[in-house]
């Protein structure tokens, strides 16, 4: 289901760079997405309801989404036509993806054992911001107490591990490489 969410994603993305407003987008397909995440079962059971007809599910979109911004809410619209208002959340990762990748962005999820300070993750920012050539990282400090000390930073699908548990077991590795 990626690749239609990614159609779906880069058809919104298009029509909001046009009108100048793929910010106001992203926070809000991020907002609705958020929502929509803990009603999935509901739209799962609207999108594969056969009795629905068009005109029930744009009545649905209308009065659930009002007041949402004319660009998402014509992707919502092709959505619901579709029977694929479930895809919501999926639509808004590939969104974010086609987002940060043309603000040369990207989300970096840095784990430690302890919470970081500001002037911390600053730091590892700017590090990695020199390491990955990106324009803007977005910091999010997330608490893993299995990492003994060290941290563990993920951006994209790069992992760069930093950890105590990392070393110990490259270590336990290479023990038994010796046996």
């Amino acid at each position: 289901m990626a690749n239609i969410s990614q159609k779906y994603a880069q058809a919104l993305y298009d029509v909001a760079a046009k009108q100048n407003v793929t910010d106001e987008i992203s926070q809000e397909l991020t907002e609705l997405s958020t929502v929509a995440k803990d009603h999935l079962k509901d739209l799962k059971a609207i999108d594969s309801n056969p009795k629905l007809a068009q005109n029930e599910r744009q009545t649905f979109v209308e009065t659930v989404f009002k007041g949402t911004s004319k660009p998402l809410l014509n992707t919502l619209f092709l959505l619901a036509n579709n029977s694929k208002l479930a895809l919501l959340p999926e639509v808004n990762e590939a969104y974010r993806n086609i987002y940060n990748n043309v603000h040369q962005q990207d989300l970096m999820k840095v784990e430690s054992v302890y919470p970081l300070s500001d002037e911390e993750l600053d730091e590892i920012g700017k590090a990695f911001i020199k390491r990955t050539g990106l324009k803007k990282l977005i910091l999010d400090n997330q608490i893993n107490e299995s990492l003994i000390g060290g941290i563990r930073v993920t951006i994209g699908t790069k992992v760069y591990d930093g950890s105590v548990q990392n070393d110990l077991n490259q270590l336990t590795k290479s023990f038994k490489q010796m046996k």
